[in-house]
């Protein structure tokens, strides 16, 4: 080697030297940032909020829904609901003011079980009542004498002359009574002769009269056996009647039928002696009550209904036979979570409640609805006992939120979808 190229060899090793210390001096702070960024990378994530399952929908059809989970009829199980978070109820629910809710009169009710039946609403015609009606029929056969009743429709009352007839058939038994009597021999033919009297018709009062008196009238009164109005009349003054005539109908109106009919699906709610409440367009400010008292055995082929029978109390004949009246009758109570009608909103794809979660936050809840009286109307479906629903000025409510959740997804906030 010559020795003039010594210098040049250490001096190109020295500058090596020094290349490699600023190399490792270079790579050294970018090692620790990669082990910062490592650090940062792995971080545990932080416990999952736990989430409140509002009810179990159908996959296949979402407005199905079901208290618990179950599988549909193909075997899928059904979705849980879940209630909104803090976080993400913005696209679907409504934060107002308590200053503001205030002004607007809002107003909350519990969710809670009542005895809630349901209630029907039916058309029906007042009709008599069979079991009222009474027949007079002579038990012999004469003429009509003195008719005092003249026409149809006349009131009558129990015990009142309808008309006087004479009757030989009558007037001969009448003379063989007190003959039996006159002679006093033998008290069994005086209890024949009474007792045939008394199969002709005659009441006891009239054979004790005509004992006292001793002579036979000529003239027989017939009487009204009950209280009513005449219904129909078919014979007049100086007529013949025999046994085989029906002389006078009387109807007592006291007590009336309402004939209505009812629709298959409406019989399991309803029984005999349900109560009833009927009301008539002439007299809107009057409700007269009774109770169901039949319902046919059979079912109408044409309307598919089944005809019922309402009995109502008509102490002042108000109520007249061939009046159209609307009854409602109501149900069987039965325990059921229940909310007031005002505070259902009907929308064309489902029903909906404003549900108030608290610190002015309000949430649209689809609910099924079920029976509904007096104001309130159950709920089968998406609702739990003491959650708070509002009761007015819900559909304000309803309407804000539905405007903030089509805004926020023309604006594409899905937050949801926005998290990484």
């Amino acid at each position: 080697m010559n020795t003039r190229d010594l210098p040049k060899i250490a001096l190109v090793l020295g500058a090596g030297m020094l290349l490699g210390a600023g190399a490792a001096s270079w790579l050294r702070p970018s090692t620790k940032v990669s082990s910062q960024a490592t650090r940062t990378s792995v971080r545990p994530p932080s416990a999952p909020i736990a989430r409140r399952v509002l009810y179990w929908a159908s996959p296949m059809d979402p407005s199905i829904h079901s208290d618990h989970p179950m599988k549909d009829s193909m075997g899928m199980d059904y979705l849980p609901v879940y209630a909104p978070q803090t976080s993400a109820t913005a696209a679907t629910g409504l934060r107002v003011d308590p200053r503001t809710a205030q002004n607007l009169g809002v107003r909350v009710v519990k969710v809670a079980l009542r005895s809630i039946g349901q209630a029907i609403h039916t058309v029906g015609t007042v009709a008599l009542d069979e079991n009222r009606v009474y027949t007079v029929t002579p038990r012999y056969g004469g003429w009509v004498v003195n008719l005092h009743v003249r026409a149809v429709g006349d009131p009558v009352h129990r015990g009142e002359v309808l008309a006087e007839l004479y009757s030989p058939d009558l007037y001969n038994a009448e003379e063989d009574y007190l003959l039996a009597r006159r002679q006093g021999n033998s008290p069994d033919l005086v209890a024949a002769a009474r007792e045939r009297l008394r199969l002709l018709g005659m009441s006891d009062h009239d054979i004790v009269s005509l004992a006292r008196e001793g002579k036979a009238p000529r003239d027989v009164a017939l009487r009204a056996p009950a209280s009513g109005v005449i219904t129909r009349l078919r014979v007049r003054q100086g007529g013949y009647v025999s046994p085989q005539t029906q002389f006078f109908e009387i109807a007592n109106l006291e007590r009336v039928w309402v004939d209505t009919a009812l629709y298959g699906y409406q019989l399991p709610w309803v029984g005999l002696g349900d109560p009833v409440r009927l009301h008539l367009s002439a007299y809107p400010q009057r409700t007269w009550s009774g109770t169901l008292g039949f319902l046919y055995p059979t079912l109408n082929p044409k309307s598919r209904t089944v005809s019922a029978r309402l009995s109502i109390a008509n102490p002042d004949g108000v109520l007249r036979p061939g009046m159209y009246a609307t009854a409602t009758l109501l149900g069987r109570a039965r325990p059921a979570l229940a909310v007031p009608q005002s505070a259902v909103l009907h929308a064309d794809e489902a029903d909906f409640v404003m549900v108030a979660q608290g610190e002015g936050h309000f949430l649209p809840v689809q609910v099924a609805l079920g029976a509904q009286a007096d104001g309130w109307i159950q709920v089968r479906h998406g609702l739990r006992a003491g959650e708070a629903v509002v009761q007015n000025a819900q559909f304000l409510l309803y309407s804000e939120s539905q405007f903030q959740s089509v805004k926020a997804r023309m604006l594409g906030s899905n937050l949801e979808g926005s998290q990484p």
